[in-house]
């Protein structure tokens, strides 16, 4: 493997994870941030949106393996590359290779997503999974290297696009800042307002910060006040 595509083959295989980690981190801010807007009253005479896309402007792209223009047929030399990687990653040939178990978990995902790749004609994909298993293509490295830069600045235009949502604005955000986030949200859906402390409630209880609802809270003072009592 030439230097240019083993290049090529590293940053892609970087951004990948990248981009994994942070649609974890948009996922965990939406979930908490949709778990505080639960606990915002909704004005009865208005119709406000439901709160399931709370994302403004466009929402985050998909992968670039699912926006990528997928070929209608699978070329001699793709379904040659696709057989060379079959034949290092099916789960009956790695229980004869002295592979770790690592490596054999991870073989075993690649040969997952070589068949899914074959199935739609996404023979980017599949060479992306030889050049990563350092298996020869015999396809012109040059090429196989352009290709793996293109899909690697689109997975990093996704990561932009993500970390300008509110939902990544909230995951990094301080609660005065979350405050914030929930009124606006509040005035833009039509919810009628709340005091900051309602709010800051919401927050703390969608963060597992908040000690519960208030009759929960009046209960445990309640029993709290009888103990003393029973020591006195």
């Amino acid at each position: 493997m030439g230097r240019e595509l083993q290049r090529a083959s590293l940053f892609l295989r970087y951004i990948r994870e990248e981009h994994a980690h942070t649609l974890d981190i948009f996922e965990s801010g939406k979930r908490q941030m949709l778990e505080a807007l639960r606990y915002v009253k909704v004005d009865p005479n208005s119709q406000p949106a439901q709160p399931t896309s709370t994302t403004a402007g466009t929402p985050p792209a998909q992968p670039a393996e699912d926006t990528d223009t997928k070929h209608p047929e699978i070329s001699t030399d793709i379904r040659r590359v696709y057989k060379r990687v079959v034949q290092e990653t099916h789960p009956d040939k790695l229980g004869q290779t002295t592979h770790s178990e690592k490596e054999r978990e991870k073989r075993v995902k690649l040969y997952m997503d070589a068949v899914k790749a074959f199935q739609v004609a996404d023979a980017d994909r599949l060479v992306e999974i030889a050049v990563d298993l350092e298996i020869e293509t015999g396809l012109d490295e040059t090429q196989v290297a352009v290709s793996l830069n293109a899909r690697a600045k689109k997975l990093e235009s996704d990561i932009q696009n993500i970390k300008t949502t509110v939902e990544w604005h909230w995951a990094h955000a301080a609660e005065d800042q979350r405050v914030s986030v929930i009124r606006e949200l509040c005035r833009r859906n039509g919810w009628i307002y709340v005091t900051d402390d309602e709010i800051v409630a919401s927050v703390r209880y969608a963060t597992g910060m908040h000690p519960g609802s208030k009759e929960q809270v009046r209960e445990r003072a309640r029993k709290m006040m009888q103990d003393r009592r029973k020591i006195t």
